[in-house]
């Protein structure tokens, strides 16, 4: 069976270099915020929290990016709020360029856990648009879905 969690990382602040200068080495630095909504099999409603994000570039379009989030999700009918961890790493790719506006899409896969310790994996996908405000400041609002198996 198939559990889904979507989450969207907002006024998401990467510390990177402007696009012109993302070249083969470039390492990028990101810390976020983040709402999530789950699947209604996992008697979770909504979760909320950040974490941080740590990219390389291979080619001045393609990237490889790490990424923890932690969460603190809801629960219906008087349940205890548990605590909701992603790890993810993807391949993130950059389709569409135009001055200092990207439009990054990303694929890869990642583990959740949560306060009673069940892990389960899954894969997940990435939309991002980003825009250099600053040589060194870049925000970022992403919306990602990750499709866990449900493994309890």
């Amino acid at each position: 069976m198939s559990v889904r969690v979507f989450a969207v990382g907002f006024a998401a602040l990467a510390l990177a270099l402007p696009a012109a200068a993302q070249e083969r080495g470039t390492i990028e630095f990101g810390a976020f915020g983040s709402v999530a909504s789950f699947d209604h099999d996992l008697s979770l409603t909504s979760a909320f929290g950040g974490g941080g994000r740590v990219g390389a570039y291979l080619d001045p379009r393609l990237s490889i990016e790490f990424e923890d989030a932690e969460l603190r999700a809801s629960r219906p009918n008087g349940l205890k709020d548990v605590n909701v961890g992603l790890l993810s790493g993807r391949l993130v790719g950059v389709p569409f360029r135009t001055g200092r506006l990207s439009m990054l899409l990303g694929a890869g896969a990642g583990v959740s856990t949560e306060t009673n310790f069940m892990h389960n994996y899954g894969v997940d996908a990435l939309a991002d648009m980003k825009f250099a405000v600053a040589d060194n400041m870049a925000p970022r609002v992403d919306g990602v879905y990750d499709w866990i198996a449900n493994q309890y």
